[in-house]
């Protein structure tokens, strides 16, 4: 029996993303335990599953010296203190400091899960940082001895920089999704007769998800449609620069744009009643609301990046468009609008590419044969 700790940015990440795998791990007898920023509920939530949760330092809002060097020592004690047979980390400040941490530590079994990159690699203007974040992740990946990514971009990026090495870069599909949870609630039959559609984002309310574009292109197809609808379901978090100011989030719900559902602990309620789920984002590692919301057979519209590619068998499961276009993403929206059976169609290939290629079990199998 061995000794894991799972460790996130947050105790959310951890609940939401990594529940399965810690429900397998308890059921194979391992002892678990996990670490991430706390605060924002969930910590307790992770304690009910009888997981112990530690709290850590992890500043989310920039690049921190003095926070990333108390992150680092916090690891470090905390990795000397338990002696854990596997540290798995996720995110980016885990994956960083955990790693150095747990070598240092002699931790016997380091794997990480890099579950995108940030907005240090969405915007160019910043090289200098991205050179630094850069040299930082070849000395962590160096230091562990199996990083998984979530996309075959992210793999030959690290590998084309030499950040890591091939023998030691693996491939998984997101996080997997538990296709028995997210399941079609409803009667797929095509509804020509049903006077709205419904237009739905889940997301965290950062610019860098493409929101600004979602809005746009809610104004375009509302101008012509006006019977449509617009929903964004997700946290604001003041942490993270990126973040979408709330006077915006307001004048848009105010003007009658969209309408925000805010956070919720269940998506599947929000998902069975749209029509058809959206993330116009930059980049992802691989997005978990659009893998929940194909398992529920609902077809997708993304932009064609890295990340969302892996999501989105475009013109079968569901449509790719220009990233950061709110025209080409409009015109996506009112295709789906007027063709009710494109969207049946697309949702049902989605369902099946989920079952297929993404299943949850088949990704914690993965993950628990490195830990080996």
């Amino acid at each position: 029996m061995a000794k894991v700790l799972l460790v996130s940015r947050c105790a959310w990440t951890l609940y939401n993303f990594r529940r399965g795998q810690m429900r397998v791990l308890q059921n194979s007898g391992q002892t678990l335990l996990c670490g991430g920023a706390g605060g924002d509920g969930y910590e307790e939530k992770i304690s009910a599953l009888g997981v112990p949760f530690f709290p850590l330092p992890v500043d989310r809002r920039s690049l921190n010296p003095l926070a990333d060097v108390k992150l680092f020592w916090t690891l470090y004690r905390w990795y000397r203190r338990e002696r854990p047979d596997v540290v798995h980390h996720f995110t980016i400040k885990p994956v960083i400091y955990g790693s150095l941490a747990a070598r240092l530590a002699r931790v016997p079994r380091i794997v990480n899960t890099v579950t995108g990159l940030g907005h240090v690699f969405t915007n160019e203007a910043v090289g200098w940082l991205r050179r630094l974040v850069e040299m930082q992740y070849k000395l962590a990946l160096g230091s562990a001895h199996y990083t998984f990514f979530q996309n075959t971009d992210d793999r030959q990026l690290f590998l084309r920089r030499r950040i890591v090495r091939d023998e030691k870069a693996g491939l998984l599909p997101g996080s997997g999704v538990d296709t028995k949870y997210f399941a079609p609630s409803k009667v797929l039959e095509s509804d020509e007769s049903r006077p709205t559609v419904a237009f739905l984002m889940m997301a965290r309310l950062l610019k860098d998800k493409g929101l600004y574009e979602f809005v746009d292109a809610a104004k375009l197809v509302k101008a012509k449609y006006p019977q449509a609808e617009f929903y964004l379901l997700g946290a604001r978090d003041d942490r993270n620069p990126s973040v979408v100011p709330a006077s915006d989030l307001e004048a848009w719900q105010s003007a009658g744009f969209v309408r925000w559902l805010g956070e919720v602990v269940d998506v599947r309620e929000a998902i069975a009643d749209a029509d058809v789920v959206v993330l116009p984002s930059y980049r992802e590692g691989t997005p978990r609301s659009l893998l929940e919301a194909a398992a529920m057979a609902k077809p997708l519209i993304a932009t064609d990046v890295v990340g969302c590619r892996e999501a989105v068998d475009d013109g079968v499961t569901g449509l790719l468009v220009p990233v950061r276009n709110a025209s080409a993403l409009a015109d996506a929206m009112e295709a789906l609008l007027l063709d009710p059976a494109a969207r049946r169609r697309m949702g049902l290939a989605g369902r099946e590419k989920m079952v297929r290629q993404f299943e949850e079990e088949q990704v914690i199998a993965k993950v628990l044969a490195r830990y080996q």
